[in-house]
């Protein structure tokens, strides 16, 4: 009986991590290959809750990742080591061609946004970041990076909605919902 507790602790502190770095938490967000396309990549993240894009990203190169490889597929894991380098353009290529073979991934749709966005690409990550949500509407990463799209693009009211669902979605060890919220009381003083 100890040894089933002590499996569950960690199993659940575990989830816990991977549930708190900002990746799908329905675990619907599991990429499909193929298609007409053929589906050379592969890339099934099989429903993996993980995922993670947590980390404050405002303005400039100054950002900082969280778990950056929770629950990605390799081929997520690889663009994810070109976006930490900032390597920001040959990873929006790479991520037009993930969702295109990945479509129901709101992992994926969650990063070609953010990269979009730190390429000030505003309309398109809006528009992947509103398909994420609409894979998966409590992404917790999606929110987060999409609150700080609307203070990038001036929308307070827009990105404190977002905060409010963060709130009730994420309840421990939740770094996406207070690194929003310091952007938010950030934005507010200036």
């Amino acid at each position: 009986m100890k040894k089933i507790l002590i499996l569950f602790t960690i199993l659940f502190a575990f989830s816990v991590n991977s549930y708190a770095a900002g990746g799908s938490s329905g675990g619907s967000s599991g990429g499909s290959s193929g298609g007409s396309s053929g589906g050379s990549s592969g890339g099934s993240s099989g429903g993996s809750s993980g995922g993670s894009s947590g980390g404050s990203s405002g303005g400039g190169g100054n950002f900082k990742y969280q778990n950056s490889a929770g629950g990605y597929d390799k081929i997520l894991q690889d663009i994810w080591s070109e976006i930490e380098a900032e390597n920001f353009e040959p990873a929006l290529k790479l991520l037009q061609a993930y969702v295109y073979e990945n479509p129901e991934n709101a992992d994926g749709w969650n990063l070609i946004g953010f990269t979009s966005r730190k390429l000030e690409i505003f309309d398109d990550a809006e528009k992947f970041y509103q398909i994420g949500l609409e894979i998966d509407p409590d992404h917790e990463g999606i929110l987060q990076y999409q609150g700080e799209l609307y203070l990038e693009t001036d929308r307070l009211d827009l990105a404190k909605v977002n905060l409010e669902k963060l709130e009730e979605l994420c309840v421990f060890n939740c770094n996406l919902k207070k690194e929003l919220a310091e952007l938010i009381s950030q934005y507010e003083l200036n």
